[in-house]
């Protein structure tokens, strides 16, 4: 406001002048075409028409400059307005010409600082985007890089470690068998039980090797999938529980990541015959509940130490999701697995990890 005020102020001044200017020019153009009128006495009419007259061609030569000015100070503000259309549209390299006129120049002089200004910003901002997205990747390889480490690492010191026990076992039993059938046969019931654990981590295993996002099915449709593949591969009977839900790609693929490690954990210790899976929404239509119970041996949570990589990665998927993850549980009466998860707009799931970078 305050410039714009000095503008127009210079500019009343300047007219002022222009008109001032006009008035000394039309008396000096009188005296010089009419000195006879300096050689006698004027009259009162006479003066009063000789000042008329210079009056009026002031105003005439102050029209015609304040038209001329006028029309210049209008080009140069359709200019000005022109170079902000140009930063509107995207176009920051635009900067004004200067005029000439102190007053307009100030004023395209804060306009091309300003522009310069921004277009700093924005290159800033393109380059840290493109720095996260190089981020990014590097997460993702490295995200997939662990996956297969703890993939080795479980093969490793579960179903390596069984089977290097089973054939210690079997060597045993074939030593003693003739002499200890007893013992023979307590060391086979150790194998079966043994190969049947060996057995469970597999299955485990090969559960999540599963694609880590979902393609074209929604998450209803893989949980179906999921489900068929447990009964007709693994022998476990399935319930599917699901409503119509309407959540980001985003959120589906994490959920249906926790669903695969819930039911990988039930298989790896439940010893389950039977798992519900249901997938609803809150009666608000606010909140999304992934339940995952079953009817295996439970657990005592006590005993489960903070760092298990399973109960873990379930528990940090759903804070991702700004969620939690509970689970109800007493040994030898299953355990349930209930995720509560807000349902955000997609500008609220932005700052979620996409899934496989974790």
């Amino acid at each position: 406001m305050s410039v714009m005020w000095v503008f127009r102020w210079k500019w009343i001044m300047h007219h002022f002048l222009a008109s001032l200017a006009a008035l000394i020019i039309s008396g000096s153009a009188f005296l010089t075409l009419f000195p006879a009128y300096l050689a006698r006495p004027l009259k009162t009419a006479e003066i009063i028409a000789a000042l008329a007259g210079a009056t009026a061609l002031s105003l005439v030569i102050a029209v015609i400059t304040g038209y001329h000015s006028s029309k210049s100070i209008r080009r140069q503000l359709e200019e000005i307005s022109l170079g902000a259309k140009n930063l509107a549209y995207g176009n920051l390299d635009y900067r004004l010409s200067y005029s000439g006129n102190v007053e307009v120049d100030s004023i395209i002089a804060a306009f091309n600082e300003m522009a310069e200004r921004l277009s700093s910003q924005v290159n800033a901002l393109q380059s840290l985007a493109e720095e996260n997205e190089q981020l990014l990747k590097e997460a993702k390889i490295t995200a997939v890089s662990e996956e297969r480490q703890r993939l080795a690492r479980d093969l490793h010191d579960a179903v390596s470690q069984q089977l290097f026990a089973i054939s210690m076992m079997v060597a045993t039993a074939l030593k003693v068998a003739e002499d200890d059938g007893a013992k023979a046969a307590a060391l086979m019931g150790e194998i079966a039980h043994s190969a049947h654990q060996a057995q469970s981590e597999m299955r485990a295993l090969l559960l999540q090797l599963r694609p880590l996002t979902l393609q074209e099915e929604s998450i209803a449709e893989a949980l179906m999938s999921l489900a068929a593949e447990l009964e007709g591969k693994q022998g476990l009977k399935c319930v599917l529980k699901t409503e119509q839900v309407n959540l980001s790609k985003n959120m589906e693929n994490q959920l249906f990541r926790i669903a695969q490690e819930a039911l990988s954990n039930i298989l790896r210790h439940a010893e389950a015959k039977k798992v519900t899976i249901s997938l609803m929404m809150s009666e608000n239509g606010r909140r999304v509940f992934l339940i995952i119970e079953d009817d295996g041996q439970g657990f005592d949570p006590a005993k489960i130490p903070p760092t298990s990589f399973g109960i873990r990665s379930i528990r940090e998927r759903a804070t991702l999701l700004g969620g939690t993850a509970q689970w109800i549980t007493v040994p030898g009466r299953g355990t349930k697995v209930e995720i509560r998860v807000p349902i955000l707009s997609e500008a609220g799931l932005e700052g979620a990890v996409q899934d496989g970078e974790d």
